[in-house]
């Protein structure tokens, strides 16, 4: 079993192109070597991660996050179990809400991962794919967060 954490989060630190591109290199490094997997996504100032692998590992690793000085508002939504991860492959998929006409991207050069945009829409109704879509979408975020449904998964 992996445990599978999403969560929101509010940006207080203004990221540059350079420093997202080291963030998500780093995090793809450290990521690899601790078995952990997810995607970054990225919407008017507002980030939402999935965080897939180890139970302990996930746990440390959003409780540093949650710590960190750089995010505000951070809204655990998801922390389960789920026999496979949602992105298989991916230690740190990157995804930018889609942009209107004539907007540019907030880090230019950083392009979204397609691919692991694809396993999103294939994985259908699931709950976590689901709300990553939404949220990349510019639908709002769910109040309370995703809970347990009885017959097991997330609604």
């Amino acid at each position: 079993m992996n445990r599978q954490l999403l969560y929101r989060s509010g940006q207080l630190y203004e990221f540059t192109a350079s420093d997202m591109i080291r963030l998500l290199l780093q995090s793809r490094e450290d990521n690899a070597r601790r078995g952990v997997g997810g995607m970054l996504a990225l919407r008017d100032g507002l980030f939402m991660q999935l965080l897939e692998g180890p139970a302990e590992v996930v746990d440390a690793l959003f409780s540093r996050i949650a710590a960190d000085p750089r995010h505000c508002e951070v809204r655990l939504l998801v922390r389960g179990e789920r026999a496979e991860p949602l992105l298989p492959g991916w230690r740190m998929a990157w995804a930018e809400a889609p942009l209107g006409e004539g907007e540019t991207a907030t880090f230019a050069g950083l392009d979204t991962d397609r691919r692991a945009l694809v396993l999103l829409e294939r994985a259908g109704d699931d709950p976590v794919a689901r709300t990553l879509r939404a949220f990349l979408h510019g639908e709002p975020v769910p109040p309370g967060g995703l809970v347990p449904a009885a017959a097991g998964g997330w609604r």
